[in-house]
């Protein structure tokens, strides 16, 4: 049974180091007592230690035999990589049910047990989970992930990912200006604490930052809902922010594209580059970047790629979601709490840029604690994503068993050519197993060892089958198979910027369709008027005089 390791003092350190010393003493022919004697240790723990080199722990033995608490711990850890984690209440019921099985006596257990189980291993403890959206998390397979892997390849192939500096990312993230929730010292049986902010508890601005494998950052762009620019709000930002205003707050075509065309191209000194995006409208359906990333090739013979991270999942694909908006999010967090009791410091929609930028770039007035470090830490987001330094085996570790559970599916009918012979031989002869039933079970777990799947994983994979039944199915209608970012897409690839230009020419032709058939409609409306007055003239002045006798009798009124 694996045992927590404690951090010792300088006193126990001695002690082990001269009881050490003494049998090493001994052991050349030095008497215990004279041992003992020099090293100021006890006789009979020297006697005990020279008997016994391993002594067993001090205390009660456990419940369980050491075994059996190592494949709980196992099936602990298995359910929790499988998407199926268990609290503490659900591991006492099973702590129970195998009591049961086994035929303790006693079979009821508790927290302390329940803590002590916790220390005993120490790959085990209790963290926070988060919601998972198990439909996207069976979409991402090994099959899409192998298909992502060639796209990625067929890039590094053609010299794109060679060095630092030709991988970039880009990503939104939302900035609020007040936090919303927070425990707070207050009166008790008070249900409700009063926050005061200023401004709207909705407001968020948000950011689109951008930065390379090299950990270069760029300006990052802030995109506020409205209609016009308000100068005031990029005071002392240094000109490191770049501004941008729509009606919804959100990012669109025109700006995103404009972005990368005034900030990111200037940056850009590879002749080869490549810049990965999420798979949102503003990025994918955009047909004027595709232009700027053309007209940008022919001025300066800069080939820049857009590729699409497969839809979805974005969460452990995407540099900037996987190392770097986890610690900004937190550092804000802390940074407008602490701004709480500052004279004149709230953070308003219309200052939110310069604290921002102070935190980002580190320029004047920023405390080392509340430093974003971007920089480093999307370098390590481009590590672990397997972006640069471009590596498949890294990808292919982003399909985890909560992901694709037909993994241990195909482990187990993996097939392992090996000679059983000499092992049946000695199981009959030793051990008097000749049971064909016997054979076999010893013949699988044997394999299923080799393949590295445990019992536990075995186990936890059928409850999870047994709670959610089968994988969903993605239902989608896919209208353009070219569109397709499933898998990961290559956006300035020919294929795509032809289905692009189709779909813009058909809401073109449809857009200009509807105009057409309202112009016809307004001009026979028009004729039928001028028709009706030219054949029936008394009828029309008739209807003219009482519209103005209507007029004069709400005129007396």
């Amino acid at each position: 049974m694996a045992v927590r390791s404690q951090l010792k003092t300088a006193f126990q350190v001695h002690q082990e180091l001269s009881l050490e010393a003494a049998i090493h003493e001994v052991k050349n022919g030095q008497s215990q007592a004279s041992a003992a004697k020099i090293y100021r240790i006890s006789r009979t723990t020297l006697r005990n230690r020279l008997q016994n080199s391993t002594p067993s722990s001090v205390g009660a033995p456990t419940k369980f035999a050491s075994h059996e608490e190592d494949r709980l711990a196992e099936f602990f850890l298995a359910c929790s990589d499988q998407g199926v984690p268990l609290n503490r209440y659900h591991c006492l019921q099973i702590f129970s049910e195998v009591a049961i099985e086994l035929g303790m006596q006693s079979t009821t257990f508790n927290d302390a047990f329940f803590n002590r189980f916790i220390s005993r291993h120490p790959d085990v403890s209790l963290r926070i989970t988060h919601a998972s959206n198990r439909k996207k998390d069976r979409e991402w397979t090994t099959e899409l992930c192998e298909e992502y892997i060639s796209r990625l390849r067929s890039l590094f192939d053609r010299g794109f990912l060679e060095r630092p500096e030709q991988v970039w990312n880009l990503d939104e993230t939302a900035f609020d200006t007040s936090e919303m929730y927070d425990r707070v010292v207050a009166r008790k049986g008070v249900n409700q604490i009063p926050s005061q902010f200023d401004g709207n508890e909705k407001e968020c601005v948000t950011i689109l930052p951008c930065g390379n494998a090299a950990g270069v950052q760029l300006k990052f762009m802030a995109l506020y809902a409205g209609k016009v620019h308000v100068q005031s709000r990029l005071d002392d930002t240094f000109g490191l922010c770049y501004h941008a205003v729509n009606s919804s707050g959100y990012m669109d075509t025109v700006h995103f594209a404009n972005y990368i065309r005034k900030e990111v191209f200037p940056a850009i000194n590879e002749l080869k580059s490549v810049i990965f995006l999420d798979g949102h409208y503003s990025h994918v359906n955009n047909l004027r970047l595709i232009r700027y990333c053309k007209q940008f090739f022919e001025e300066s013979g800069k080939q820049v790629e857009i590729f699409c991270l497969p839809s979805g999942q974005t969460s452990h694909l995407q540099p900037f979601d996987v190392s770097a908006f986890g610690g900004v999010k937190k550092k804000w967090k802390m940074y407008l709490r602490d701004r709480k009791l500052v004279k004149g410091g709230r953070v308003t929609k219309d200052n939110l840029l310069s604290h921002v930028v102070k935190l980002w770039y580190r320029t004047e007035g920023c405390t080392e604690r509340y430093a974003f470090n971007v920089g480093q830490s999307l370098q390590s987001g481009f590590a672990k994503t397997g972006l640069f330094p471009f590596s498949p085996e890294v990808i292919r570790q982003t399909v985890k068993l909560h992901h694709d559970p037909q993994i241990i599916e195909r482990g187990i009918r993996r097939e392992i050519q090996q000679d059983f012979g000499p092992l049946i031989n000695i199981l009959k002869d030793q051990y008097n197993i000749s049971a064909e039933k016997d054979l076999e079970d010893i013949k699988e777990f044997i394999q299923l060892k080799q393949k590295g799947i445990t019992p536990g994983a075995v186990l936890a994979n059928v409850m999870q089958k047994d709670l959610f039944g089968e994988a969903p199915k993605k239902q989608r209608r896919q209208v353009n198979r070219q569109l397709n970012t499933e898998p990961g897409a290559l956006i300035t690839g020919p294929e795509f910027v032809a289905e692009l230009e189709k779909e813009d020419e058909k809401k073109k032709a449809e857009k200009a369709a509807v105009e057409a058939k309202r112009k016809a409609a307004a001009e026979k409306k028009k004729k039928n008027a001028t028709k009706e007055k030219d054949e029936n003239p008394t009828a029309s002045k008739r209807k003219a005089s009482n519209v103005k006798s209507l007029t004069s009798k709400k005129a007396r009124v």
